[in-house]
């Protein structure tokens, strides 16, 4: 398991010290969904202040083998915060998800014009995220399933929600995102366009998605933090009922509606009534 799977269970789960006399209360209460922001391998400001005002993750966005990403790497040395690397070239360069790793990454978002070859670079603790298009129609919503067959182990949906989109949205468009969200064997993130209200928040999380990505290029960092911080505290003053979300899942084993498998209970035989008395 990474360390970006790892985040988001922290993140669902919550977490807690322990102390000589047990555990202790909870320091971080658990939340409906992570909170990710995208920016530029440059923008190591703008990336103190989303860690500082709450982000959880980092994306850096259209990085290629060999870039920079020592701003990134010292802004968030400080903070809780992990940050992975956006990879879309559509050549395979050798060796390229193992540079970003050995720079600080945590995990690798694969577009769906990377090069394939990108899938099956071997590396431990390191996670792959696969670029997943919304389904247009009926048979798109059944050729989803395929997705499934990814070595990957968290999915991304690009959706790009902006406030009017979740205003207007219907039933049967929330409906259709929620099918995609539960078709998906991985942890879904989807992205928005701009800091939700609060009544759509609590929508997006019914969704069943595991994290929010937040759009951060080319934002002053004072604008990002105050933008951080407002979606930080709706997700925290939103919980998530048990039911309407997907946990994370590891390994990919899901039963129907998304719920991870549970060990069953073996059945207790009857014990034997005692033996008549013989005459």
């Amino acid at each position: 398991m990474g360390k970006l799977v790892e985040k988001l269970q922290q993140v669902s789960q919550g977490s807690s010290s322990v102390g000589f006399l047990g555990p202790r209360k909870p320091t971080q209460a658990p939340r409906p969904a992570a909170l990710l922001v995208s920016l530029g391998a440059d923008e190591g400001t703008t990336a103190e202040a989303a860690a500082k005002n709450g982000a959880d993750v980092l994306i850096v966005t259209d990085w290629q083998p060999g870039g920079d990403l020592s701003k990134v790497q010292s802004a968030l040395a400080a903070s809780g915060a992990i940050w992975g690397v956006e990879y879309a070239a559509a050549r395979s360069s050798d060796g390229a998800l193992k540079l970003a790793q050995e720079a600080g990454a945590s995990f690798a978002v694969i577009g769906q014009s990377a090069s394939a070859h990108m899938l099956f670079e071997e590396l431990e603790t390191f996670d792959l995220v696969v670029e997943v298009p919304i389904p247009k129609d009926d048979l798109g919503l059944l050729l989803l399933r395929m997705e499934n067959l990814l070595p990957a182990q968290v999915a991304l949906l690009r959706t790009r929600l902006a406030s009017a989109d979740l205003a207007s949205m219907t039933v049967a468009d929330y409906a259709r995102l929620r099918l995609v969200s539960e078709a998906l064997r991985f942890p879904v993130l989807l992205t928005l366009a701009e800091v939700p209200e609060m009544a759509h928040v609590r929508t997006l999380v019914r969704l069943g998605v595991s994290g929010l990505v937040l759009p951060g290029t080319g934002l002053t960092a004072e604008r990002l933090g105050t933008q951080v911080k407002s979606l930080r505290e709706q997700l925290e003053k939103t919980p998530a009922r048990d039911e309407d979300r997907s946990p994370v899942a590891i390994g990919g084993l899901m039963e129907a509606g998304g719920q991870s498998l549970a060990p069953r209970t073996p059945r207790r035989e009857p014990s034997p009534g005692p033996e008549p008395d013989e005459e």
